[in-house]
């Protein structure tokens, strides 16, 4: 017999559950605050774009720029804000999959499905140490898992409002999201009760109120292409060694990454189930929804396989599949969870209690030692840059966000000529810093990117080098940072 959802000795359960998740962020929150360091890319892509309020932001879509946006606005810019972005939606990430979950299913169920989202390390260990864009995407599927099951339980009209809310977030996250709807209406044919519940005119209105939201969004990335498929051709990268083409290398790489995505779950449900071996039923204790979200998991696998041979693409990340991940582990957790014994379910609960002990070491771990990105002293490139640049104003570019990012976290009035809405360099600047080559033939094609001509120049372009230390290396521990200074005429009157 199923465990009523939402008995009333439940609620403080949880409770307890949803205070340990905010715990959890909370104190990620402070450790990476107090630790500080340099930023990885995609933080680093932050500190340089995450400005103002725009309609695009690249090849990027715009929600989780407008939610670093507005951090910033509220709490300065600095460290805090931008981290208490990324674990603020982490956490809705996590307290959404299990308000979700509960909807139709009793505690142990809905803390082994909500723990399906912790044993994927892209989601748990990557998003917490370099995420950007696809935690927004990770809340909004979360949410949308919720008020998919919420109608489940209880219909009501006000749910396909909030569903429309939840496609148009999802839908301004990350462009992959949409394989995470799409995927769960499709294979809910094959539950008659989902069937039922989902497949039904008021779809409708959820559609046309996701679409009122992204169009003006989407209407910007129509009008501007360029900038909007500027990154495309990281999933064309290659490996020079290898005999296979790049549509062959592109699919055994997809094969690897799901694979190692999904281990460690797969791993700790063998572990846990071997030792009874019981027996699993198509329709159990969880009602059927761990086959659904399998089933979700595994179309969007296929359609993602579909996608990477069609496009012949080189370059698979398993960040790229978590839209499918996601659903396979949670539904993996649920499908399985019901064939466990009380005590393996409450052996691998405690093994997830401890995964979050382990992350807490981890990111404190890589922050304190390490030759990493997180750590290389990027402030003493900025006192090289301004050295050398006495009379400012100063702008800077560079091939990636990393070093844009983190250079302009020590100096905000330094202009970024690439992030601008506008790719001019203004007329006040009389420094132009070419970071991260010393290539002085680059220098012609840059500035007519930019639109320099080249009466603004000041005099011939000059190639330095910086030495950079890491915070907790040995001095003789370095890395060398090239880079240009172009020197040009303040033109502004």
């Amino acid at each position: 017999m199923v465990s009523t959802p939402h008995p009333m000795s439940s609620r403080k359960a949880d409770r307890i559950f949803l205070g340990v998740v905010v715990a959890y962020f909370t104190i990620q929150t402070l450790l990476r605050t107090f630790l500080g360091g340099s930023f990885e890319v995609d933080e680093a892509e932050m500190i340089a774009m995450a400005r103002d309020f725009r309609l695009g932001y690249g090849p990027q879509l715009p929600l989780y720029n407008w939610f670093q946006t507005a951090a910033f606005k509220l709490f300065g810019f600095n460290t805090f804000a931008l981290t208490v972005t990324k674990n603020f939606l982490l956490c809705l990430t996590y307290a959404g999959a299990y308000l979700g979950l509960r909807q139709k299913l009793p505690i142990r169920l809905s803390l082994l499905g909500t723990m399906g989202l912790l044993l994927l390390p892209n989601l748990s260990f990557e998003g917490q140490r370099a995420g950007s864009h696809s935690i927004a995407m990770y809340a909004a599927m979360a949410w949308t898992l919720y008020i998919l099951l919420r109608q489940w339980r209880a219909p009501d009209f006000g749910n396909w409002i909030a569903l429309g809310l939840c496609l148009a977030l999802g839908g301004l996250s990350k462009y992959n999201y949409w394989l995470f709807p799409l995927t769960l209406f499709l294979t809910a044919y094959w539950h008659k009760d989902l069937r039922r519940t989902l497949w039904r005119r008021e779809l409708l209105i959820s559609l046309a109120i996701a679409a009122a939201f992204v169009a003006i969004p989407y209407g910007w990335i129509a009008t501007h292409m360029d900038q909007a498929l500027s990154s495309t051709q990281k999933f064309y990268h290659t490996s020079s060694g290898s005999s296979l083409s790049p549509r062959q290398q592109g699919v055994v790489e997809f094969f690897i990454q799901s694979l190692v995505a999904i281990l460690l779950t797969l791993l700790s449900l063998l572990v846990a189930w071997l030792p009874s071996r019981k027996a699993l039923r198509r329709v159990a204790e969880d009602q059927g929804i761990g086959l659904w979200l399998i089933r979700a998991g595994a179309l969007g696998l296929v359609i993602s396989l579909i996608g990477v041979i069609a496009s012949g693409s080189s370059d698979v990340q398993a960040r790229w599949l978590l839209p499918a991940l996601i659903p396979l582990s949670t539904g993996l957790m649920l499908w399985i969870g019901t064939a466990l014994s009380a005590r393996a379910g409450r052996n691998l609960l405690r093994f997830c209690a401890v995964l979050p002990l382990i992350l807490i070491a981890a990111m404190a771990d890589i922050r304190l030692r390490g030759a990493g990105s997180d750590s290389l002293m990027v402030e003493v490139l900025a006192d090289h840059i301004e050295d050398a640049c006495p009379d400012g104003p100063i702008a800077i570019d560079a091939p990636g966000y990393y070093y844009l990012g983190n250079l302009r976290y020590y100096h905000p009035n330094w202009f970024t000529p690439s992030t601008a809405t506008i790719h001019l360099i203004p007329e006040s600047v009389r420094c132009f810093v070419l970071v991260e080559t010393a290539d002085l033939t680059r220098v012609e094609t840059l500035l007519q990117n930019y639109s320099v001509p080249a009466s603004r120049l000041q005099g011939p372009s000059k190639a330095y080098t910086a030495t950079l230390p890491y915070r907790f290396e040995d001095p003789d521990v370095t890395r060398d940072v090239p880079y240009i200074i172009i020197p040009l005429k303040n033109g502004a009157p």
